[in-house]
């Protein structure tokens, strides 16, 4: 009798992490990126964001596959902001569209009821091209805690992969 309750609740707690996840999204190409010379583009964040953004920025060019030094072919910029929970992200201009959320605001789900209070970082990459100053591509993530590597690992894989997924920890 106790060992399928103690599998039971394995089980519910697997879905409930798989569930709490942060996923990012992301749209544009960066195939041509690999291989290609890639600098850094200064962030617009300060204080405790900005050494977050530079540690995300690094770590993300390394993913990109990018070669850092000479003559940049693309920039690459990583931009914190911070936001109450009720607030989201909007790529939208003019009428607001509900596919063109970047950031969608916090929704509490009822099995969490220790809810999360503080603000969360909205964590934006972004691939401009040097030659025009065009985006190229950009994903964008909304995380609470996490490292500079494991954030630019999924905001790279959202650029990587056609449908919104979570990368596999292996």
């Amino acid at each position: 009798m106790r060992a399928p309750m103690l599998v039971l609740a394995g089980t519910a707690l697997l879905a409930l992490s798989a569930c709490a996840t942060p996923r990012a999204v992301g749209q544009g190409d960066v195939s041509a990126v690999k291989g290609a010379a890639v600098a850094a583009f200064a962030s617009q964040s300060d204080g405790d964001d900005a050494a977050f953004a530079k540690a995300v920025q690094g770590q993300a060019i390394s993913r990109l596959g990018g070669v850092t030094g000479g003559q940049p072919a693309y920039l690459v910029q990583v931009g914190v902001a911070v936001a109450p929970p009720a607030m989201g992200v909007s790529s939208a201009a003019g009428a607001l569209d509900t596919t063109a959320w970047r950031s969608q605001a916090e929704k509490r789900r009822w099995w969490q009821f220790w809810g999360h209070k503080g603000p969360a970082r909205t964590v934006t990459l972004a691939v401009v091209d040097a030659k025009t100053g065009k985006t190229t591509a950009w994903s964008s993530i909304r995380v609470r805690k996490g490292e500079p590597a494991d954030v630019a690992d999924l905001l790279v894989y959202a650029l990587q992969t056609p449908a919104l997924k979570t990368p596999t920890k292996s």
